[in-house]
């Protein structure tokens, strides 16, 4: 099927959106440009200061490096109840995704870096072994707030090196006014085949001579959002069990892969790596009405609650025998080399706790399970619990154990090819193993 694609609308809402939000991208957890608007919402309410709460380090800044503007609302807030508890000032410097690597990698081994920063799974896994992290296990913090799993991705030799923030799983988002307008029922909330996905996004596609002007579905490329899920759904994997080698060819892997592709390339009902990059990367096609449903983050779930409404619905992910998902998070770490570490174990202190966390709800699903109920709180007219019912079977992150950061992006960047390609066969998925496991191994 020949593609094309009305664009007035989507690149006036691109330019309008992208406005906002600073970028766009589907694996904010690695490229996370993609952060969405927060809903207004209620300032949380800060649990009362005692008299245990003094400004003992009443004078001392700590600097904090992140990459998402939309927290700067809740972080003023935040830090402004941190000062109030521990007379710490915070001095916030939001570097766009892009950058902030590069910036990081020069600054903490000069020693010039920030005393607190973001950090995430692919990139703790290079950064904890170079020694550049401040070893936070001594401070005794409490974690009893936190699921070990999220936590441990900061983890190494049963040292710990940072505290979690927020995480994020996946989900099916679709539209209900698109079913309903058909007259095709909504997806189940649990338990749909990849069969019966492709005929409904099949029998939602609208055309109109060469023109598609809804697809039925739209998916990401990733390893984080796409085609982990596609390979495990399917009953496969893509690495081996000490994450040192890829191994995207597998039979079972070719046969899962051939199935997506299929949907972009036979069946003519969703857009293709680049048309979804250029089109969709911000979610405009699936806000403009002119996506049936998406496979996505949770990441999106405000922007796009707060745009369709009660239009919006959310289940698991479609399967081919195996449920899948993929959870991942972010946590705060310290520069080994700050110059304050009392105030630095001071400011860890209070990131553990609910208070901390409540300033985080109203944009991201907290870590900290005492502060999760005020994430779902914002979405009363639909099931939001899916996001973390699915960490019943979700997979963390799939990265390499060596070089992890670099060989991630890759990957994610390489499967857009596959996607792109004629067909998927043995010889393209052997090209991707050989090139990202030279970079393992030459790390």
């Amino acid at each position: 099927m020949k593609r094309k694609l009305i664009l007035g609308v989507v690149l006036a809402f691109a330019m309008a959106f992208g406005a906002a939000c600073g970028g766009g991208n589907d694996t904010p957890a690695a490229t996370p440009d993609a952060a969405t608007p927060a809903p207004a919402v209620a300032t949380p309410t800060p649990a009362p200061i005692t008299e245990d709460d003094v400004r003992e380090f009443e004078g001392t800044t700590l600097t904090f490096w992140y990459w998402d503007i939309n927290m700067q609302d809740q972080y003023n807030m935040m830090f402004e109840e941190l000062y109030n508890r521990t007379g710490i000032r915070v001095e916030q410097s939001i570097t766009p995704f892009g950058d902030y690597w590069t910036n990081l990698q020069t600054a903490l081994p000069a020693g010039a870096g920030p005393d607190v920063m973001w950090m995430n799974h692919p990139n703790a896994v290079s950064y904890i072994p170079s020694g550049l992290l401040l070893d936070i296990t001594d401070f005794n913090l409490d974690m009893s707030g936190f699921v070990s799993s999220l936590y441990m991705p900061f983890s190494r030799d049963s040292r710990l090196f940072g505290v979690p923030i927020f995480f994020d799983t996946h989900a099916l988002f679709y539209n209900k006014n698109i079913f309903d307008a058909a007259g095709i029922p909504h997806p189940p909330q649990r338990g749909w085949t990849w069969e019966e996905m492709r005929e409904t996004a099949i029998a939602l596609t609208e055309t109109v001579g060469n023109e598609v002007m809804v697809y039925g579905l739209g998916f990401a490329f990733s390893t984080q959002s796409g085609t982990n899920h596609f390979i495990w759904g399917n009953g496969g994997d893509f690495m081996n069990a000490e994450r040192t080698h890829y191994e995207f060819n597998r039979p079972e892997n070719v046969e899962a892969l051939q199935f997506w592709h299929d949907l972009i390339w036979v069946d003519g009902v969703a857009p293709n790596p680049q048309e979804f990059a250029d089109f969709n990367n911000l979610g405009q096609l699936f806000l403009n009405d002119m996506m049936a449903m998406e496979i996505m983050g949770m990441w999106r779930m405000s922007v796009y609650h707060g745009y369709l409404g009660d239009r919006l619905g959310i289940a698991h992910l479609p399967h081919n025998g195996t449920e899948t998902n993929t959870f991942h998070n972010l946590a705060y770490v310290a520069s080994a080399n700050t110059a304050n570490p009392e105030a630095v174990q001071a400011f860890m202190e209070f990131m553990t706790t609910s208070t901390a966390a409540d300033f985080v709800a109203p944009v991201f699903l907290p870590a900290h399970t005492d502060s999760q109920q005020l994430f779902f709180d914002l979405f009363p007219d639909i099931d939001a619990y899916v996001f973390t019912n699915v960490l019943e079977y979700a997979r963390p992150l799939p990265i390499a154990s060596l070089n992890a950061g670099p060989v991630f992006t890759f990957v994610n960047q390489d499967m857009q090819r596959v996607f792109m390609s004629e067909a998927i066969t043995a010889e393209l998925l052997q090209s991707v193993d050989d090139a990202a496991n030279e970079m393992i191994h030459e790390h």
